[in-house]
């Protein structure tokens, strides 16, 4: 895939790379407990990779935890969306 430049100059900054982290860090959040923050992160990296399924799909994990069903079923019809282009 290609890189993605902020502005004209930038040596280049990998979105995909930057997604995946968040996707990281959300899990992190997850682990320890702090679902908020954790879905912040999953926010971050679907904002910055609108095509990550894995983060679609870890975030409506964490919005069943929080209660948001109908958020976390939007979440899941678009990883399943998603994810069937892939495989």
């Amino acid at each position: 895939m290609e890189l993605i430049n902020v502005k004209a100059g930038n040596p280049g900054i990998n979105f995909l790379k930057l997604s995946k982290d968040y996707c990281n860090k959300g899990l992190s959040m997850a682990d320890e407990g702090n679902l908020k923050a954790a879905l912040k992160n999953f926010d971050k990296a679907i904002e910055t990779n609108p095509t990550n399924h894995v983060a679609y799909f870890n975030r409506a994990t964490i919005k069943i935890d929080l209660g948001d069903i109908d958020g976390a079923r939007n979440d899941f019809i678009k990883f399943d969306k998603i994810s069937s282009k892939l495989f």
